[in-house]
């Protein structure tokens, strides 16, 4: 069974998105799901709405993305989406924290603004990523030059937005996130987590869900489950599932098996 769970569930790392971060990540690609686990990176993740809707949260905003949107997460934002449609189809595009740096020497303290909605300069920037998209063998070279023209485009149209806008709620939310990361395979629960930062369970159940974009909860089990996926897919773990259930916060195999079912629904309803 455990065999079986492991073809059919994808491995992907929450929280801190490691692999965004390699200096030469830089690309565009079209996709049908959107990331819905909270996380974040030093990468700049942009996202284009070619067809379908679905939600974005940031720093305790959340804004409906439809045909023709974009949604754009700075360097260390705290974002995630929900797939809020079955027929949806994005362009992603990742451009590196080592392929901005200049840019951002240039442009000191600047972030775009997340939310970007006029469907007729929107369309300028879909024009070039469709192109980038279609460029036949691309090489790091020529993704930086589409990614050049990309950030000139997104200057000239949109300009910057204030940087502060969400230091307070990010700063938070990643408190929260990196919190849950180091305690998911203890036995955590909305109060105990809700004593460690010192607010009522009450409050704290608001504030996570509105600065994270999940409820507590969800998240939680979200978190293990993922934990879960990476032990199962690792070659080099020998450990049972029993023991497997345990490292990752599950009281027995029946939560895990109910929590991989709901993941792997979650991506199959997507792709219908």
């Amino acid at each position: 069974m455990a065999n079986e769970m492991q073809k059919t569930t994808a491995a992907v790392s929450p929280f801190y998105e490691h692999s965004a971060d390699d200096p030469f990540y830089l690309f565009v690609k079209k996709e049908t799901f959107l990331f819905d686990v909270p996380h974040y990176h030093e990468s700049i993740e942009l996202v284009y709405m070619i067809r379908g809707d679905a939600t974005a949260h940031l720093g305790g905003s959340s804004f409906r993305l439809s045909e023709g949107d974009i949604f754009i997460a700075n360097a260390q934002q705290v974002h995630v989406y929900e797939n809020t449609s079955n027929e949806k189809l994005a362009f992603c595009v990742l451009l590196s924290n080592k392929y901005t740096h200049d840019f951002r020497q240039v442009h000191k303290g600047m972030c775009f603004p997340p939310f970007l909605t006029d469907k007729k300069r929107n369309a300028e920037i879909y024009k070039l990523l469709q192109q980038w998209f279609d460029y036949g063998e691309k090489t790091f070279l020529t993704d930086c030059a589409f990614a050049n023209l990309l950030l000139d485009k997104l200057v000239k149209l949109y300009g910057f937005a204030d940087p502060h806008s969400y230091d307070t709620i990010n700063t938070m939310a990643i408190q929260l996130i990196n919190y849950i990361n180091d305690n998911y395979d203890k036995p955590i629960s909305l109060e105990t987590a809700s004593a460690h930062f010192g607010y009522s369970k009450e409050y704290f159940s608001k504030i996570f869900k509105y600065a994270v974009g999940k409820n507590f909860l969800s998240f939680l089990n979200t978190t293990r489950t993922q934990k879960a996926i990476e032990m199962m897919n690792d070659p080099e773990n020998k450990q049972s599932l029993h023991d497997i259930c345990a490292a990752c916060g599950f009281n027995n195999t029946v939560s895990l098996y109910r929590n991989l079912k709901k993941a792997k629904t979650a991506k199959d309803i997507s792709h219908d």
